[in-house]
């Protein structure tokens, strides 16, 4: 028969750590491109929605606006 010839033999020791290497190589490739995904997405226009927010903040303001609905009654127990 033309088209018999030897099989290559199968790996069977380092199995469990070739492929360890390889699955670490691979998460640590997502857990890089997740972090640097959610720095840019979420993180920075967060900060950025945070300081606008406080630029225009007024807390004397704000502190009689919640005085004046109540919120801050006394309860002499």
């Amino acid at each position: 028969m033309a088209g018999e010839g030897k099989l290559p033999k199968p790996q069977l020791r380092g199995l469990l750590q070739s492929s360890i290497k390889t699955s670490l190589v691979q998460s640590v490739g997502v857990i890089a491109v997740t972090a640097i995904a959610w720095k840019y997405l979420i993180m920075d226009p967060h900060k950025k929605a945070i300081s606008d927010f406080y630029k225009t903040y007024d807390a004397d303001k704000d502190f009689e606006r919640m005085k004046k609905a109540g919120l801050f009654e006394e309860y002499n127990i």
